[in-house]
């Protein structure tokens, strides 16, 4: 069968070499543009040479009456391969393989002109590969996986070039130009970086599937050439985008082996992200993440830009991925997915350190909310104090004098914990304890008190004078309002982990229509913000009001995230020598 004077195994020919001279020009230009012609400049040159080869072939292909000046032109470009081989697999130029190449290739394009008449002039291209195979396996040191393959394929070229000089046959010629064509191959694996990399393979792994295909249609196909080729359109068009798709996510799990893909990879990082708490925890969870993303140990490092050991890492500002234990190189895919990660990272450690910003606003808040509180509470809590002990200094001197040492007692933990944000529920509650007798003094038997204490939450730290604007607003407009007498019950208990901390009354309760933004008089409001400040949307601050039945309660991680500022705060009190 024939499609516009080629039989289908010319047409298959034909398809692979355009598809070849395409993919080494556009990795040409690509060099050209890249200015990496000096730094590559064996790799790059081998690339002009192929595309060039390759071209050249094509238009011996589609012009037969050219094919001695092309076959010329070929001869010398393809002449030089040898030497560019030896260059690439040694990393540093050899003036002499240029030489003896060049001389080889010009006898050969003079003997194609029939200007000379060369002896062995068949086996000289196998002479020179063979000599550059030699010293190559001389000269080269193994010490990367990248040289390994090149003593391995340098191997395979010697005994291709031997069999050539043996038993010369079209078998052996095209051994030998697939094992540039794997050279080239393996080069660009293991040590170039370009954008297009991963598409390249992909693409030309589905070229070969479809071409492949292709060929199979034509060869089995019994009508006319039109129909033939309706149908292999047909079928290509729907086949197609189904195909490429499963034969990139198989090259992807199997020749690349990577874990996700880029939009699975993109979502388990939000995700995982999207969990942190401070800037500490943004760190681990992403160098969890780059870990189990790349495959390779990964450095997050937000105070500056980590080095990488090895140069076939990744880096981009704080983040560094190091080379894969698997010997692996990180692809062009690899690098868009790894700045795309940096980028949302970027954009979370802006979100997280906004929130530590404004965490450290409500702190700075509290702390205000509690010098203020303290300088509130004194001053008429000692006012009413002292108007209580001169009246039982008269009439009951002893229960006087054990008054005055709560009060001290009260003002001792005030001035003790002057800098202090965090304290034990148990030195709260025996503060508390002493604020209620210096109350129970002045108001006598119509004020009762009960405490209901689970044991278990003596340790758990809670903000400083946190509990006792509660009972204050409890004695003020609860307990001491009431008729018969008043109770004030405190109770603590941890469920699930979590501070449960109620104080109850028997007053009159809440006015109606009371908020938190009308609770000023009450001391409700600062205890609120102060709780938010510190917990964030973990703590809670509620109430129930009746006459005759007020409750208050609070709840309160039984370890809060910011532990380790109660931490810092404790370690930063002033040391009396």
């Amino acid at each position: 069968m024939t499609f516009a004077g080629y039989d289908a195994l010319s047409l298959v020919t034909l398809i692979t070499v355009v598809f070849s001279a395409v993919t080494f020009w556009v990795l040409a230009v690509t060099y050209w543009r890249e200015r990496r012609l000096r730094d590559r400049s064996a790799f790059a040159a081998f690339t002009i040479v192929c595309a060039a080869a390759f071209s050249l072939n094509l238009a011996a292909m589609v012009r037969p009456a050219w094919e001695t000046p092309l076959t010329v032109a070929e001869d010398l470009i393809t002449g030089l391969i040898p030497a560019l081989l030896l260059h690439l697999v040694l990393d540093r130029d050899r003036p002499e393989a240029y030489i003896l190449a060049g001389c080889a290739a010009v006898a050969v394009a003079l003997d194609d002109l029939e200007l000379v008449s060369v002896p062995y002039r068949d086996q000289l291209p196998a002479i020179t590969l063979g000599i550059a195979a030699v010293v190559g396996l001389v000269l080269m040191r193994v010490r990367t996986r990248l040289q390994l393959w090149y003593r391995w394929l340098l191997l395979l070229t010697l005994l291709a070039a031997c069999a050539f000089l043996t038993v010369p046959s079209m078998f052996t010629v095209l051994v030998t130009d697939y094992l540039f064509l794997a050279f080239f191959c393996v080069t660009l694996y293991y040590q170039e970086r370009l954008v297009f990399f991963d598409l390249l393979i992909k693409r030309g792994a589905f070229f070969t599937l479809s071409l492949a295909a292709v060929g199979l249609l034509l060869a089995a196909a019994r009508v006319s050439n039109a129909v033939a080729l309706a149908l292999v359109l047909t079928a290509m068009f729907l086949v197609a985008p189904w195909a490429d798709a499963r034969l990139g996510g198989l090259i992807d799990r199997v020749f690349l082996r990577r874990r996700y893909t880029a939009s699975e990879a993109e979502r388990v990082f939000v995700n995982e992200l999207q969990l942190t708490t401070s800037e500490p925890d943004l760190r681990a969870r992403a160098e969890r993440s780059f870990e189990a993303i790349f495959q390779a140990p990964a450095i997050v490092s937000f105070d500056g830009a980590p080095e990488i050991p090895g140069g076939d890492g990744m880096s981009a500002g704080c983040i560094a991925v190091k080379p894969r234990p698997s010997g692996i190189p990180f692809m062009s895919d690899d690098r868009r997915l790894f700045d795309s990660l940096a980028r949302t990272l970027a954009v979370v450690l802006e979100n997280v350190r906004f929130r530590e910003q404004q965490q450290e606003l409500r702190l700075l808040a509290s702390r205000a909310e509690l010098k203020a509180l303290r300088a509130q509470i004194n001053p008429h809590f000692l006012f009413n104090a002292l108007n209580a002990i001169a009246g039982l200094i008269s009439t009951n001197p002893d229960l006087a004098d054990r008054t005055v040492e709560e009060l001290a007692q009260v003002f001792r933990y005030t001035l003790r914990k002057s800098e202090t944000e965090w304290v034990r529920l148990d030195e709260e509650v025996e503060f508390v304890g002493a604020y209620l007798r210096v109350e129970q003094a002045r108001f006598g038997e119509r004020l009762r008190v009960v405490f209901n204490l689970d044991p278990q939450v003596g340790a758990v730290p809670i903000p400083a004078m946190s509990i006792q604007p509660l009972v204050e607003n409890a004695v003020k407009h609860g307990a001491s309002l009431a008729e018969g007498g008043g109770t004030v019950r405190l109770t603590a208990a941890l469920e699930a982990q979590t501070l449960r901390l109620e104080v109850c009354d028997n007053g009159p309760g809440f006015p109606a229509g009371f908020s938190l933004a009308d609770s000023s008089g009450h001391g409700l409001r600062n205890v609120a913000e102060r709780l938010r400040g510190y917990y964030g949307e973990a703590s809670q601050l509620g109430w129930e009001s009746r006459p005759g039945a007020t409750r208050v309660w609070l709840t309160a991680p039984s370890r809060p995230a910011v532990e380790s500022n109660r931490r810092h705060n404790l370690d930063a009190r002033p040391h009396r020598g």
